[in-house]
């Protein structure tokens, strides 16, 4: 398993620099670099959040398959980035953004209602 040379090519692909990804990931830039230079393995957790970051399989991440697609997903890509700013969101503030999520829900349903006579 070569996961840096995975890493550092989708990296480099998507313009993304390893403090950039440390920081979405809620890791330290050694943290993310350890993994780049093949010094460190992500846990399981890590290693999902890695693929959904890139939109790929932590197959292709291990270096396992080349195939890059990650099975289909019936998610849209504003839908991916919901989850990704979830996911990057600190755990004690989740209920917040989950709550605001649900009010402009409502506030879309309400206009989607014709008025009552």
């Amino acid at each position: 398993m070569n996961i840096g040379n995975q890493l550092n090519q989708l990296l480099e692909e998507h313009g993304v620099k390893q403090k950039e990804l440390a920081d979405f990931l809620n890791l330290s830039a050694s943290t993310v670099n350890g993994y780049v230079r093949n010094r460190r393995q992500p846990d399981a957790n890590t290693l999902v959040r890695l693929a959904s970051y890139f939109n790929t399989s932590t197959d292709y991440i291990y270096g396992l398959t080349s195939v890059r697609e990650p099975s289909v997903s019936s998610y849209t890509a504003e839908e991916r980035l919901l989850i990704h700013i979830y996911r990057s969101i600190p755990d004690d503030k989740k209920p917040l953004f989950l709550d605001t999520g649900r009010l402009f829900a409502r506030s879309g349903k309400n206009k989607a209602e014709p008025p009552k006579e």
